[in-house]
């Protein structure tokens, strides 16, 4: 019975990794594009010095459509224009490039795009092996693998296009090669061309870090600390490789960073805070775990559905600190001290130095964007729980793996599958329903997310122009367009989160009723409907008017 246990338990992980891999590319298309992923399609294509806001009149929706799609010429003119056009943007270039020649080779549809990123997300899950297992045995690496690739939060930032995935590829690739230098040469195992080979992995994988996502910075802390306390003896080596990593990335940080900080006043990303601010950092915090190890992105459909802290995630987030303290005591019962200073100086502590800045600066980036800007220590704390269950008898490793799983399963697929994103897809599907018959798409907000997000979805040759502007203006453009112009459908998108210059309730509801009185002048409503989605951004109510 002994003898079939162990290939039972480890059989299973890897059917469930081919399963969960497989997932990923079935899941591609099952959202339409969101808020920011639209923007890195507009800023991949190298277009973005040719956007430009909506005005008071209606324009052609095709001429947005045309911008999300690499314009003829040189490639090396290509290139500059998305290194210039991100200089407005907060992240690196490594991201947009490679989307940009994936947009070349592939097209720039929703599964072509995020099929990059799912490679990438397939790729993680090969690094976390490769770290897995120069910290464990065999089963040990497949625990951790197992919960890298279900985790909910990896997995949703797997199916989305942006730099977040690609940041965790960095972020795992530099601890395992690190890892694996300083194991090495403690046991006098590697020779000068295998260090060699490390050394330029690690100094690679950190420039490529920053490249991607200045917030790589805590994983590059991290790697530091990691360094005086395993690898102390060999500081001075491992130092100049991680310091080798950031020089690699000078050249950017001197042109490129430097306007961006300029270009956005200096701040990355930062959101403020209500209240007590003790109680706020702790919220904050908390939440944050609760997004990274059991939530993933539902947290941003929790009530109430305007606020940064969610009380049930925050709740959530305090169950697993304390299973994460739970953790550290069952690996240090077992006497495994290497992977307990691994993934608490990994996995903890780039939420604590995050945090203690957030504390000392007086500001709340630790859960930014439901927790993706510290998304770097999401591994280190799956470490933690992966030695965890190695902690437990055999007979309970696969009780405990199995259930852990099974949640992570059920949370990360059912966001994927459980929760739709179809607003702009509704409007291309009523306007196919006749699609010869022109129509004025008014919309009360003019955020370029938003514009580029009906851009891409509506079919760029229906014969549709786009009236987008901010709350407070729409009845009045829309008043002057219908007198100007006949249409023989207006389509009417409007949204309590229009990013810019959102109205309060009593305006917004005064704003709706104005455009609704303009419209019914000469158009009869014909269909309407509430689109939910999987955050604010997404609702919207959309009605659709013939005229009479």
């Amino acid at each position: 019975m002994k003898s079939f246990e162990k290939p039972s338990f480890e059989s299973g992980l890897l059917l469930s990794l081919l399963v969960i891999v497989l997932l990923r590319f079935w899941l591609l298309g099952q959202h339409e594009l969101w808020y920011d992923e639209a923007l890195s399609l507009l800023l991949s294509s190298g277009q973005r010095l040719n956007y430009s806001d909506p005005g008071m009149d209606p324009v052609a929706l095709k001429e947005y459509s045309a911008l999300l799609a690499i314009p003829a010429g040189s490639p090396v003119e290509a290139v500059k224009n998305v290194l210039k056009g991100i200089l407005g943007d907060v992240h690196p270039p490594l991201f947009y490039l490679s989307q940009h020649l994936w947009m070349r080779l592939f097209g720039a549809g929703e599964v072509a795009q995020r099929s990059l990123v799912a490679l990438t997300g397939v790729g993680t899950v090969a690094a976390a092996y490769g770290l897995g297992r120069t910290l464990m045995d065999f089963r040990g690496a497949l625990v951790f693998t197992a919960l890298v690739a279900f985790n909910p939060f990896l997995l949703s930032h797997a199916l989305n296009l942006r730099m977040y995935t690609l940041l965790v590829l960095w972020t795992l690739l530099s601890q395992w090669a690190l890892v694996a230098l300083m194991r090495g040469d403690q046991e006098r195992r590697w020779r000068g061309g295998q260090r060699l080979l490390l050394m330029g992995a690690i100094a690679l994988s950190v420039a490529a870090g920053l490249l991607t996502q200045y917030l790589f910075i805590y994983c590059l802390i991290s790697l530091g600390i990691l360094v005086l306390v395993m690898g102390w003896r060999r500081w001075l080596q491992y130092g100049l490789c991680l310091a080798t990593g950031g020089l690699l990335a000078v050249p950017w940080a001197v042109w490129g960073t430097r306007q961006q900080l300029r270009n956005r006043g200096g701040s990355l990303s930062q959101v403020a805070g209500d209240g007590n601010p003790v109680v706020r950092h702790v919220q904050d915090l908390l939440q944050t775990l609760g997004d990274h190890l059991v939530l993933g992105r539902w947290t941003a459909g929790f009530d109430p559905i305007a606020a940064d802290i969610k009380p049930v995630a925050v709740g959530v987030g305090a169950i697993a600190l304390l299973f994460l303290g739970i953790c550290i005591l069952g690996i240090y019962s077992r006497g495994r001290y290497r992977l307990l200073l691994a993934g608490v100086v990994l996995g903890l502590g780039p939420l604590l130095v995050a945090w203690t800045l957030d504390i000392v600066g007086n500001s709340y980036t630790v859960g930014f964007g439901w927790g993706r800007t510290t998304i770097v220590a999401v591994p280190g704390c799956l470490l933690l729980i992966s030695g965890w269950i190695l902690s437990l008898s055999r007979r309970w490793q696969g009780v405990a793996m199995g259930a852990l799983l099974a949640l992570y399963f059920v949370v990360g697929v059912g966001d994927q599958v459980l929760r739709e994103r179809d607003t702009f897809r509704t409007v291309n599907e009523w306007i196919e329903q006749e699609p010869s018959r022109s129509t004025l798409v008014a919309m009360n907000s003019r955020a370029w997310g938003n514009v580029t997000r009906l851009a891409h979805t509506v079919d760029a040759d229906l014969p549709v122009e786009l009236l987008a502007t901010d709350s407070v203006d729409l009845a009045a453009a829309l008043d002057a367009a219908l007198t100007a112009a006949t249409y023989d459908r207006v389509l009417w998108l409007q949204t309590p989160f229009p990013v810019w210059k959102t109205p309060d309730a009593d305006e917004f509801a005064s704003q709706t009723q104005t455009v609704a009185t303009t419209i019914e002048t000469d158009y009869t409503l014909v269909q309407d409907t509430e689109t939910i989605g999987t955050m604010k951004l997404d609702r919207f109510e959309l009605r659709l008017y013939e005229r009479r």
